[in-house]
């Protein structure tokens, strides 16, 4: 091996390390870049056979015309009788190999050469760092700050850079330059000048990766995670479950006194993190869903729709400031949830009783009574109750007495008289 043959080979293996790129591929590209020049130096149509011995480093190259008795183009054919001045055995249709060596391309195809080799290796060192973060999608990276603006951060991940796009960003963080920072993968975009690396610290996969790290039963499989929803740097509920019935869930989670899930509040900025036990049943589900508050009953209103009661105490607590918890709970069920107090689903249920009730079958009322109320449209006892008293004196004809009297008639025995009754008639 010569010392230039030698000194290509080492070059060609520095380049394959620092690029990240196959040695094959390099000396590949090579052979390709040479044959570039040979068409910069012969013209365009000049076809030519270069092979680079691999363990030598030993180029060699062969501008290839075509034998043939008429030459029409210059380029890519030589006449019978000139390949036979060369050698005797040359007949119509073989290929005349004519040898060059890298000098006889001359500086300018040469700066070709280069030129070619460096796009090529540099194409080749683009698809290997796309291919690499495509695989990451959805992975945990680490770099350093770079830059910080309103619409992105900039972040140097070592060999590539990548941004944080707004929506990636969480609010109450505050980035510095130069200060590590960890994200999840979130896509890869195919760019003019190579992989646009997409990163966030706001998709529900951040969470679940950091999870996968913090706990062991759920990186070991014991315990899976059914659905992550977030409300970046506020809330998340975190539904997990496990086949083993000896493994607590929520408290392999939360670990002793909250040592676990600490960790994870602490990387997304105290970020409040609800876990929760999946159920396949969709009413245990929306009631663990609106955890803290205690659910004391689920209804299913229609097809994607549901209605929650909860004490009156918890109902703060089931919407969540600015509703917050119970937005998050219809995106982990799927349906819209409607909250609704004991109080006020109670009383709802009073009145709805009372609407189904004709006033025709009050057995208390007079006959004459009962007519007067249809005929002025009174056709249950919920619209005389709620009727003013001015309304029901004028219409009916009554003194106060007697609309006192019919209404006492009507009330539910459970059920007081409105401290201001009285003055709607006064």
């Amino acid at each position: 091996m010569t010392n230039d043959a030698k000194m290509i080979i080492e070059n060609m293996k520095a380049v394959a390390r620092a690029r990240g790129v196959k040695f094959d591929y390099v000396m590949q590209s090579l052979a390709e870049a040479i044959s570039t020049g040979v068409k910069r130096k012969f013209g365009k149509n000049t076809e030519s056979e270069v092979t680079v011995n691999k363990s030598t480093g030993d180029i060699k190259i062969f501008v290839t015309k075509k034998v043939v008795e008429e030459v029409t183009d210059a380029e890519t054919e030589i006449s019978l009788e000139e390949a036979r001045q060369v050698k005797e055995s040359y007949k119509v249709g073989d290929v005349f190999r004519t040898p060059l060596s890298i000098g006889d391309l001359g500086r300018t195809a040469i700066e070709m050469v280069k030129q070619t080799l460096t796009q090529k290796v540099s194409e080749a060192e683009r698809n290997r760092i796309l291919v690499e973060y495509e695989k990451k999608i959805g992975e945990i990276v680490k770099g350093i700050v770079k830059v910080v603006s309103r619409n992105e951060i900039l972040v140097d991940l070592g060999p590539v850079e990548a941004v944080i796009p707004g929506y990636g960003m969480m609010r109450a963080e505050h980035y510095r330059l130069d200060s590590p920072i960890r994200a999840v993968v979130h896509r890869v975009d195919r760019a003019q000048w190579g992989p646009k690396i997409i990163l966030s610290r706001t998709d529900p996969k951040f969470l679940e990766r950091l999870l996968f790290y913090e706990i062991p039963e759920i990186k070991d499989g014991i315990i899976q995670v059914a659905k992550i929803v977030r409300e970046p740097g506020v809330r998340a509920k975190l539904a997990v479950q496990t086949l083993d019935p000896k493994v607590d869930p929520i408290g392999a989670c939360v670990g002793y006194r909250g040592s676990r899930i600490q960790s994870v509040v602490k990387e997304l900025s105290g970020e409040r993190i609800d876990v929760i036990q999946w159920s396949k049943e969709p009413t245990i589900q929306v009631s663990r869903s609106l955890s803290p508050a205690k659910v004391k009953e689920v209804i299913s209103l229609a097809e994607g729709h549901v209605l929650a009661i909860v004490p009156d105490d918890d109902y703060s607590k089931a919407i969540g400031k600015n509703g917050v918890n119970v937005d998050l709970a219809s995106r982990l069920c799927e349906v819209d949830i409607e909250i609704k107090k004991v109080s006020e689903y109670e009383k709802e249920m009073k009145e709805k009783e009372l609407a189904d009730m004709k006033i025709e079958d009050v057995e208390q009322l007079k006959k004459s009574l009962k007519k007067a109320l249809i005929e002025k449209g009174y056709t249950n006892i919920l619209a005389v109750i709620n009727a003013p008293v001015d309304e029901l004196k004028f219409l009916l004809s009554l003194e106060d007495d007697a609309v006192q009297e019919l209404l006492e008639t009507l009330r539910p025995k459970d059920e007081k008289e409105p401290e201001d009754a009285g003055q709607q008639g006064s």
